[in-house]
């Protein structure tokens, strides 16, 4: 399969989210998963769809395979780091949203990076608060 393949299920699972219409992406995701098995965004977006769901154990597993297959993916790094911190696991959260500072850092994704400064302050502020 050619990527302009790659990039319409892209296209109809990006739709999808953006409609939430979860369910429906993740079938849609299980098609492209099928078909391009190491592809890292798919599972990114199977993340994504089970954290909105509120499937956070299938959300940190979709996320992990997505690190797995491309540990450049930091939008990956971060919602694992969101879906741990969900799950008061903050040591886990800082370790993941501090990897995907330091990757989003050598882009131009000055936006990404500022998101992930501001939620490294606000766990850590947390954190303390329960200590």
């Amino acid at each position: 399969m050619d990527n302009s393949i790659l990039n319409e299920y892209y296209l109809i699972i990006k739709n999808k989210i953006s409609s939430e219409s979860f369910m429906s992406a993740l079938s849609s995701i299980d098609k492209l998963i099928s078909n391009f098995p190491n592809n890292s965004k798919g599972y990114y977006y199977k993340g994504v769809c089970n954290f909105a769901l509120e499937k956070y154990d299938e959300a940190l597993r979709a996320y992990i395979k997505s690190i797995s297959l491309d540990i450049t993916n930091a939008k990956a790094y971060f919602n694992l780091g969101v879906t741990f911190y969900i799950l008061n696991k903050y040591d886990d959260a800082l370790i993941n949203i501090a990897k995907a500072l330091i990757i989003f850092s050598k882009t131009k994704e000055l936006d990404c990076k500022k998101r992930c400064a501001e939620a490294l302050n606000f766990i850590q502020t947390e954190r303390k608060s329960f200590n």
